[in-house]
């Protein structure tokens, strides 16, 4: 389950109303941060510090747009880790504040096994392994020809229901939507084709769903990134330490 602690220290520092998230994003988070803001009362300046290894992209949106409803600047701050749809919830942010120590990560969506899986299956697969296996196969044996792409297509349906493929791609569907969606709110004089091109990169762009997008790496990508000073350095650190998973 979430944790939500007021931070009024940061707040005093940052001028704003500040407040821990961590744990993670699941369908209660909405609700559970609805009751916090609620009775809060709207505020100019809300500052999210986040620690979050995700959860469902559609819970992620819900949350976002809640938090737009109670400010008209809503900042997010990650001292560490804001994997997944944490991510995708940072995209909604008018600014990000990212510690040195502070992991965003890829988009791609994953699909975990409906049971115990096979012998030599993962228990979650994510939809770029199933693209990769496209890619593997074009790249390392040279498998090029329409006839031999279908039976690469037909080897995969063999192996994984279609049904589960369908998912996969309704999933991915369903992500880069809600990423330029938010995006909007960040990067809104940005024009659609920057936008996208940063959706891609976070979809697609990535070898592993762990790997780690630093906070230069998010700058460059054309993030709106800003990185605290000392004070706050320490203050967003603290606020981990004096909180529990």
């Amino acid at each position: 389950m979430s944790q939500l602690k007021p931070l009024p220290e940061l707040g005093k520092v940052r001028d704003s109303h500040a407040v821990l998230f961590r744990g993670p994003i699941d369908h209660d988070a909405a609700a559970n941060c609805y009751e916090h803001l609620r009775a809060a009362r709207p505020t100019p300046r809300l500052d999210l510090v986040l620690a979050t290894t995700g959860g469902p992209a559609t819970a992620a949106r819900r949350l976002a747009l809640l938090l737009h409803e109670y400010t008209g600047k809503l900042t997010i701050l990650v001292p560490h880790r804001a994997r997944s749809s944490g991510t995708l919830l940072c995209l909604a942010a008018h600014e990000l504040v990212l510690g040195p120590l502070a992991e965003l990560g890829p988009l791609d969506p994953q699909i975990a096994a409906a049971g115990p899986p096979q012998p030599g299956q993962p228990a979650v697969l994510s939809a770029e392994d199933l693209r990769a296996f496209r890619a593997m196969a074009e790249d390392w044996f040279g498998v090029d020809r329409p006839e031999d792409r279908l039976q690469v297509l037909a080897l995969v349906a063999q192996r994984v229901f279609p049904g589960t493929l369908g998912a996969f791609y309704r999933a991915e569907r369903l992500v880069r939507g809600i990423a330029a969606e938010l995006l909007a709110f960040q990067l809104p004089d940005a024009g659609p084709a920057a936008r996208e091109a940063i959706v891609e990169h976070l979809v697609t762009g990535r070898h592993a769903h762990d790997d780690v997008v630093t906070r230069g790496q998010a700058r460059a990508l054309g993030l709106r990134v800003t990185y605290p000073d000392a004070e706050q350095e320490d203050l967003l650190w603290a606020a981990l330490e004096g909180s529990t998973e």
